[in-house]
């Protein structure tokens, strides 16, 4: 009686071209379904800091205080945030170079103050500035 004896064989390794396939194609993938959004941003120029001191006195200008708890302080006037959209589209109706003012508070979340300068500068007005 006559035995074989077999060698059980080692399957094939994997080989890393299909590995390197899967990973490519997930790749383009992901890059041609992602979103590729512009960035908008608000433009800022350092060389203005002092823009309001050397600012020509004939322009008129509107001071806005923006608080912590939200609360925006029109000149003298406490109002909510509707309500100053309202009143300012109403000073630009009668000055339309309006120049305005802000003045955050040291705890203003930079989300609430981008919001109001986002909501001023839809209005029309055409200089907004830092203090």
């Amino acid at each position: 009686m006559r035995l074989e004896w077999r060698v059980p064989r080692r399957p094939n390794p994997i080989g890393l071209t299909p590995l390197i396939d899967v990973v490519f194609i997930l790749l383009l993938f992901f890059l041609l379904a992602s979103h590729f959004e512009a960035r908008r941003a608000l433009p800022i120029d350092a060389t203005q800091t002092a823009l309001a001191e050397t600012a020509d006195s004939d322009v008129p200008s509107l001071s806005i205080r923006l608080h912590a708890d939200g609360h925006i302080d029109l000149g003298d006037v406490r109002l909510e945030q509707g309500a100053v959209v309202e009143r300012l589209r109403d000073r630009l109706r009668q000055q339309p170079e309006l120049r305005v003012l802000i003045h955050p508070d040291a705890e203003v979340e930079l989300q609430a103050l981008v919001s109001l300068m986002d909501r001023i500068l839809a209005l029309g007005v055409t200089e907004v500035t830092l203090e």
